[in-house]
């Protein structure tokens, strides 16, 4: 008679790895999307634009701040980039607090913030050198978001990102996502001041550039957890705020970064 108890005791054991692990990942990812609830209302109302397509799955989100799991306590989160000649950012570049947005070209919640709550942060915090903001491309929804944010990095190549935004997000509608036609985009970088249409037309079309804004959005979702934009995380590698939230509230988050920086 063949002895099979070993082989079930071996079968048990494996279905219980499996099942701790799916039990870890289901935490993973809820503490990601946790933290940001404690820091805003975490309500369509606080002004987030969220996308079901490519949303992310129980266990590819890293820990509780939209970190990654190698960040730690004390360091930096890894979204920080600090680049002087980054045109896709606003700030001292050591400033003691950095705050990264992750934007949709086609988000209306990120044009709000962009057209009315940035500029307030922007005298408040940005021009006494205390704080950075830096901007992350992503596209939540759909082709037209992809060739829009290839178009803001476009841009960029020409130091342009801040003003293209700037132009992009004044002609958005107050409700729903904007058609965004070749012709729109091309219009949107001539009013920011791109000197090169003719360069910026063939760098919107290029596939690296296209395919940088695919894996910003992936590693958003899959790595961060983010599920909705705007998303905003601190430099601290801890803190994070979703939606484009009053000017009070924002105040309140970037007041608790500084002070954790020691800034008074």
């Amino acid at each position: 008679m063949v002895d099979h108890s070993s082989h079930r005791s071996e079968k048990a054991r494996s279905r219980t790895v499996y099942i701790i692990i799916a039990i870890v990942a289901v935490v993973a990812f809820t503490a990601v999307v946790a933290i940001a609830q404690l820091t805003s209302n975490n309500t369509k109302s606080s002004g987030e634009d969220s996308a079901q397509h490519g949303s992310s799955s129980a266990g590819s989100s890293a820990d509780d701040s939209a970190s990654k799991d190698s960040s730690t306590p004390g360091e930096e989160g890894e979204w920080v980039r600090r680049d002087a000649d980054d045109s896709a950012a606003i700030g001292n570049v050591d400033a003691p607090v950095v705050i990264t947005e992750w934007t949709d070209p086609r988000c209306p919640f990120c044009a709000h913030f962009h057209t009315e709550i940035l500029p307030e942060l922007q005298k408040k915090y940005v021009d006494s050198g205390k704080v950075r903001f830096e901007f992350i491309t992503v596209a939540f929804f759909g082709e037209q978001s992809a060739a829009a944010g290839a178009a803001m990095e476009a841009a960029g190549k020409q130091g342009k990102y801040r003003e293209y935004a700037d132009a992009l997000y004044a002609a958005a509608p107050e409700k729903g996502h904007p058609d965004l036609p070749e012709e729109t985009l091309v219009k949107f970088a001539e009013t920011a001041g791109v000197s090169d249409i003719e360069r910026f037309r063939t760098d919107m079309n290029d596939s690296v550039l296209i395919d940088a804004v695919s894996s910003a959005t992936a590693e958003a979702q899959q790595q961060y957890g983010i599920p909705a934009v705007p998303f905003f995380a601190s430099s601290d590698g801890e803190s994070a705020l979703r939606g484009a939230q009053p000017v009070e509230n924002f105040s309140e988050f970037i007041d608790e970064q500084l002070e954790k920086a020691g800034v008074e």
